[in-house]
């Protein structure tokens, strides 16, 4: 039963700190919990606190965020295709836009998000103090900066304004009556976290930290977050560091990004990791992605759901020659007789682990191939047309893909052909939905793919409304914290 001190969002911040510590960046095991006061001492102590603020973010990406459920499943890339008990399945209703206030993931990827922020907060408003030395604090205050700067992002993407706490909160009568904060107030911290992690960060670590944020994955973020407020012109500049840098570059095969043993690869800005048979370190997303009836076949054991599968409509989108179609398998065979249904190869078949949520399955939260079409969108809206550049950067990820480079185009065909890009290049890591809100298209593009009843395409069949752009504040939070925080239109 959750406690009533978890649910609203800042009262989080409060819960005893469970930090970890570490032989490596992904072997750590848990300390006991223990309160914050006593717990910030030594440098150890913070170096524990910022691994214990990753294990967080592992949560939100895999564990109980469902983060690929608020993000592809609403989109036209996934569906839930197996059909659950109509009008109480939670997954299924954030397919068909039918969710409820008291949508258990809704208050499952609140809740963890404001369990980031409430780790970071905690390193962040000790650190400066502390007897840290000058190289690892700079890069623990980068860190915490940019996952709290993360969490918001996400957070101010899915439900618009929300609680911005920057601070640990030690009063729990206090924390019921904090309000939502502005989209610009909530966008104008994550800025602010991300520059001053971009001035703090390393831009590369030595291999047992692989995995940790760089000034690069910072600086990628920031230019996502500029993107997204179309401040092309800051947008641009920021891709252009990490363009410039010669840090990353693409893999050569775009299907080695999925195999095993992929962790800090050269194009993996960032990745949030896990590992295989390590004792609760594992992702479940070989699990969540497998289609259901197919577990000891696609999958050896721990359970296969099916929640994310692809659509007809992504598996449709490629042409002929694109080798990223290969990333969707048809389906499998059971018994001798084909059973289709598709899934996503580079989750199912890679480190699958031996049970639930124990794959060293990582989840890209950025990659280079990301940043090169990012980039090529802010040039594109800069200059009201391509440039060499952004020439150059959509025809590197093209190029892989077995695809002609482009030439001649407008400043609308261009658009359009990078928007197909962003599509097709990696339609299953959590950003096709917020592409299209980005973009100021998931009403046109959602309400053109509407079906009947029992005619399963997209996942939706009626049309969507704008209030639909949003998810609705989870009820837990709206009721323990009236009038305080107020629920989102429509809901």
């Amino acid at each position: 039963m959750i406690s009533k001190n978890i649910k609203i969002a800042v009262a989080l911040v409060v819960l005893a700190f469970s930090a970890t510590s570490c032989e490596d960046f992904l072997e750590s095991k848990p300390i006991s919990q223990i309160g914050e006061t006593d717990f910030f001492k030594t440098e150890s102590d913070f170096t524990q606190a910022v691994v214990g603020a990753y294990s967080a973010l592992a949560q939100v990406y895999s564990g109980n965020g469902y983060y690929s459920l608020l993000v592809d499943l609403r989109s036209d890339n996934t569906s839930e295709l197996v059909a659950g008990a109509s009008g109480n399945d939670a997954k299924r209703n954030i397919d068909e836009f039918r969710e409820t206030t008291d949508n258990e993931h809704l208050t499952a990827f609140w809740q963890t998000s404001y369990a980031l922020i409430a780790r970071t907060n905690s390193i962040l408003v000790r650190i400066d103090g502390s007897p840290v030395g000058d190289d690892l604090k700079k890069q623990y205050t980068g860190e915490a900066s940019a996952m709290r700067a993360l969490a918001y992002f996400n957070l101010v993407r899915l439900y618009g304004g929300v609680p911005l706490v920057t601070e640990p909160v030690t009063d729990i009568d206090a924390s019921y009556s904090v309000g939502r904060a502005s989209v610009q107030e909530v966008y104008a911290q994550i800025e602010a976290d991300l520059t001053k992690a971009e001035g703090l960060l390393p831009v590369t670590y030595d291999d047992a930290n692989t995995g940790r944020i760089t000034k690069g994955a910072a600086q990628s973020l920031l230019g996502q977050v500029y993107l997204t407020q179309k401040k092309y012109a800051e947008a641009a500049a920021e891709f252009r560091k990490v363009v410039s840098s010669g840090t990353y570059k693409l893999l050569s095969v775009y299907a080695d990004l999925y195999k095993a043993g992929q962790q800090g690869n050269s194009e993996a800005v960032l990745q949030v990791q896990y590992k295989g048979a390590a004792n609760g370190l594992g992702s479940n997303l070989p699990n969540h992605f497998a289609p259901t009836g197919s577990e000891g076949i696609t999958i050896p054991s721990g359970g296969a759901y099916g929640f994310n599968q692809p659509t007809d409509d992504i598996a449709n989108a490629y042409t002929k020659g694109d080798v990223r179609r290969n990333n969707i398998a048809d389906g499998y065979t059971l018994g001798g007789a084909f059973v289709a249904a598709k899934y996503v190869r580079g989750y199912v078949e890679r480190e699958t682990g031996g049970g639930y949520a124990d794959s060293g399955a990582d989840w890209y939260v950025v990659r280079y191939a990301d940043v090169l079409l990012n980039y090529a969108e802010a040039l594109n809206e800069v200059n009201k047309g391509p440039v060499a550049d952004a020439y150059a950067a959509i025809n590197q990820v093209r190029k892989r893909a077995g695809l002609a480079d482009l030439a001649g185009l407008t400043y609308e065909t261009f658009k359009n052909a990078v928007y197909d890009e962003e599509r097709l290049e990696s339609p299953f890591e959590g950003h096709r939905w917020f592409d299209l809100l980005r973009t100021d298209r998931a009403l046109t593009v959602m309400n053109s793919k509407v079906s009947g009843p029992g005619k399963s395409t997209v996942g939706i069949s009626t049309p969507i409304k704008p209030y639909q752009l949003l998810y609705p504040i989870p009820t837990l939070v709206v009721t323990t914290s009236s009038p305080a925080i107020v629920q989102n239109e429509g809901y």
